[in-house]
C-alpha cells in the first residue's frame, strides 16, 4: 500500500494550480464596429435598463434610464425630464447588469476545486488507516460535484447583489 505523501504533494499542487487558473481568465469581447451591428445592439436594449452613453463625439458620459427604443431614436428618463437621442448619434454605450453568471461561474470553480481537494485530503487520510481502497479515489470528483452546485448557487447569490457596467459599443 502506497502512503499518503506519495499523493498528497502533486494533488495538492495540482488542485492549486487549477483553482488560480480557472479563477483568472478572462474573455475578449469584439465590440460592434458598423452602423448595422450598433442599431442591432440598440434594438436589443429592454425599457428599464439603467445605461451611460456619449453622443456627438463628447467624451462625457451620460446616466439615464431607458424608457422606449425606437429604430431611429432611444428615449432616457435623464435629469427628471424625458429626452429622445437619436440612435446614430451614440458613440459609445454601457448597460448596467447584475453580474449573477460570473458569480455562478466562479462560486461553481471554487465550490468543485474545495470540496474535490478536501475529499481527496479525507480519501488519502483513510487510505493511509488502510480503511479505503484505492478506487475510493474516483468519489472525489463526485463529491466535488455537489460542491460546484452548491458554490455556484452561493455565487449566484453573491453576483446579484453586485452590478456592473458593460460596454456594448
Amino acid at each position: 500500500m502506497v502512503t499518503e505523501k506519495v499523493y498528497l504533494r502533486p494533488v495538492s499542487l495540482s488542485l492549486i494550480i487549477l483553482l488560480l487558473v480557472s479563477c483568472g481568465s478572462n474573455t475578449l469581447v469584439q465590440l460592434p464596429s458598423t452602423p448595422e451591428e450598433k442599431q442591432s445592439v440598440i434594438l436589443s436594449l429592454h425599457p428599464g435598463n439603467t445605461i451611460q452613453y456619449s453622443a456627438n463625439g463628447s467624451d462625457n458620459l451620460n446616466e439615464g434610464v431607458l424608457q422606449e427604443v425606437t429604430e431611429d431614436n432611444l428615449y432616457i428618463w435623464y435629469n427628471e425630464t424625458e429626452i429622445g437621442i437619436a440612435a446614430n448619434e451614440i458613440d459609445s454605450l454601457w448597460v448596467r447588469q447584475r453580474s449573477v453568471m460570473s458569480g455562478i461561474k466562479t462560486g461553481a470553480i471554487i465550490g468543485w476545486s474545495a470540496v474535490t481537494g478536501y475529499a481527496v485530503l479525507a480519501i488519502l487520510y483513510l487510505n493511509s488507516t488502510g480503511e479505503v481502497s484505492d478506487s475510493s479515489f474516483l468519489l472525489a470528483p463526485i463529491f466535488g460535484v455537489v460542491g460546484a452546485v452548491g458554490g455556484g448557487g452561493i455565487g449566484a447569490c453573491v453576483g446579484a447583489a453586485i452590478t456592473k457596467w458593460e460596454r456594448l459599443f
